[in-house]
């Protein structure tokens, strides 16, 4: 499965470390549209303090995964899936995970942390629900 992003650098990493916590077996992925060169330092500290570690994931071009076809392509950025610019990807089914930017309009690095805290709580139950309802049914 391939999580995107604009960026790749926080809430498309979350989804693919929570996800892959419950499993790491699984092919999980995460691209942006247009990708930084780093991933957030400040989802790498949220995330750590769940006992998920990113420390060394870094940020991919969905043009990287051309080749790939997925079973799930689940996109994690602002607005609806109509108003997402989604690119060329081969996927079987889509799912979107509509998540402001932790980072657009934030006045400071705490409320950039809170943004960031309660994606990634709000990301912990989704990717639970996901895992355990939808992943595990259609392949236990």
């Amino acid at each position: 499965m391939l999580f995107l992003s604009t960026r790749n650098s926080c809430r498309s990493q979350m989804a693919e470390a929570i996800l892959r916590n419950h499993d790491d077996n699984l092919r999980i992925y995460s691209a942006g549209i247009e990708p930084v060169d780093h991933v957030s330092s400040i989802a790498i500290e949220v995330l750590k303090e769940v006992g998920i570690n990113v420390e060394q994931s870094v940020p991919h071009s969905y043009s990287e995964y051309s080749d790939m076809e997925f079973d799930y392509l689940i996109t994690v950025g602002e607005g609806t899936t109509e108003e997402l610019k989604i690119p060329k990807v081969n996927y079987k089914r889509k799912l979107h995970l509509g998540f402001k930017s932790p980072y657009k309009g934030a006045k400071s690095q705490e409320e950039i942390k809170e943004r960031c805290c309660a994606v990634r709580d709000e990301l912990l139950s989704e990717m639970d629900y996901f895992y355990h309802r939808i992943l595990k049914k259609r392949h236990p």
